[in-house]
């Protein structure tokens, strides 16, 4: 029998690893801001302590409630591993896990899988960063941002539903953030414009993480700007009769 090449077998166990289910239990669920909520989660059956590269992300997996030998997975963006607990903000919206989240106490059980790669871009960056999120993407973006070499230079722009939703970020003294509270204008306008807008150094590394046609159209912008391997564009959500509806990254 042929042997796996030694690259392709350790492809292959991470993959594995990646999609094994492990026991979670919730420590705390708030409300970090109007529509964010927080959840720690202790991991009861850790597969690492190693924290996950930025924007690293798990799958929520729930009972479907109509069904409980079925169960469904959401994504979301992992905002800190420490101690064998996780850090998760979850947008709060209409669907399985986020009505969870809303209804979750201390001692509550789960499963998640994962923690998977989200930054898939040279890490850390060579040059700027010009980093963009919607409330979904904000999660990955503060981990982004914590994670940067201190002498990092750029700019993120992250629109939010309300004022009441900015919230504090670490990040490098050289990188600006912009908030962008939109009120009533409809999901990533108000981002696609300031991105769209934002000066764009030729060696800048861009990241955007928003609602699917957002992306899209943010996509097309920059890849008809910059090479290919300096710029990620992520759909991590879209508008369904102008709701939001359940994560549906990635994408």
């Amino acid at each position: 029998m042929r042997e796996t090449p030694p690259a392709i077998a350790d492809h292959l166990d991470r993959v594995r690893r990646a999609n094994r289910r492990r026991p979670v239990a919730v420590v705390e669920a708030f409300d970090l801001t109007p529509n964010m909520r927080r959840l720690v989660l202790d991991e009861l059956e850790p597969d690492t302590d190693a924290p996950p590269r930025p924007a690293g992300w798990i799958k929520l997996h729930l009972a479907d409630p109509g069904d409980g030998r079925r169960s469904h997975g959401r994504a979301y963006t992992v905002r800190e591993r420490v101690g064998g607990r996780i850090v998760i903000d979850m947008v709060r919206h209409g669907g399985l896990c986020a009505g969870w989240a809303q209804r979750a106490r201390t001692g509550d059980r789960a499963e998640i899988s994962g923690v998977r790669d989200g930054f898939r871009l040279d890490w850390p960056p060579a040059g700027e960063v010009l980093l963009g999120a919607d409330e979904t993407g904000l999660p990955a973006i503060a981990g982004i941002l914590a994670a940067l070499p201190p002498a990092t230079r750029g700019t993120a722009w992250l629109e939010v539903p309300e004022e009441a939703d900015v919230q504090p970020l670490d990040a490098p003294p050289g990188v600006t953030i912009h908030f962008l509270p939109r009120g009533a204008a409809p999901p990533g306008r108000r981002l696609t414009r300031a991105l769209a807008t934002a000066p764009l150094s030729p060696d800048a590394t861009v990241w955007v993480a928003a609602e699917r046609t957002a992306a899209l159209d943010l996509r097309a912008h920059f890849e008809a700007r910059l090479p290919l391997t300096q710029v990620r564009t992520a759909g991590y959500w879209r508008t369904a009769s102008g709701s939001v509806s359940d994560d549906a990254r990635p994408s």
